[in-house]
């Protein structure tokens, strides 16, 4: 590749780079991506960039101050920064879905802890991570339906561990103790096998509580 090829894929690769910054300064607010999903919509945009394009870019903008990078369970996601816009976050660490929120109890406390420390206070940005809703009714139901399996089995079981009680209790009032024995036996396992599942069951609604 001669000077003037060099200088022009310079120039190509400046341009692309050009057009995926305002792509990303243009993104709507309230919007949060991974650099994948970055990388996706400018590929659907049109935009002829790599995906380690769009992460040099991204890291390049957030140390100017252009986007602000929120570290989640699910990875980083970007956003546009909003000069005088100051907000804080709730992300979920299931899904990833972020949520923008303003409060000014937290920003006082922001203000607090710099005056306490001996900083002087710009701004300050919290990402509380938590369950979403979905994700949290979601998990409940889950729950719900192991501890609801559990119970059913529990009945089948003593249901028949109660008949092979019963016929036990009739031999033993008919000195027929060999027969009283092995039927004794025989519901041993299953009642073992009961109180573990009682075991289980118990566990999962302690998790629910």
């Amino acid at each position: 590749m001669d000077e003037y090829e060099q200088l022009g894929a310079k120039g190509r690769q400046g341009a692309a780079q050009d057009n995926l910054e305002s792509f990303i300064k243009g993104l709507p607010r309230g919007l949060h991506l991974t650099a994948p999903e970055v990388y996706k919509q400018a590929r659907e945009k049109g935009l002829k960039v790599s995906l380690s394009t769009v992460y040099r870019t991204l890291n390049s903008l957030s140390m100017q101050g252009q986007v602000q990078a929120l570290a989640g369970e699910h990875g980083r996601r970007y956003e546009a920064a909003e000069p005088g816009h100051d907000h804080d976050h709730l992300i979920c660490v299931k899904c990833g879905l972020t949520i923008e929120f303003e409060d000014d109890l937290i920003r006082g406390f922001g203000k607090s802890v710099a005056d306490r420390k001996g900083y002087e206070y710009k701004h300050s940005r919290f990402d509380i991570l938590g369950l979403c809703q979905n994700c949290k009714t979601q998990g409940d139901d889950h729950k719900i339906e192991l501890a609801t399996a559990s119970v059913e089995q529990l009945i089948t079981s003593c249901e028949s561990a109660t008949a092979d009680l019963e016929i036990a209790l009739e031999q033993l009032n008919s000195r027929k103790f060999t027969r009283a024995k092995e039927l004794l036996e025989s519901v041993l396992p299953t009642l073992q096998d009961s109180c573990e599942e009682l075991e289980r069951c118990l566990e999962n609604l302690e998790s629910r509580l």
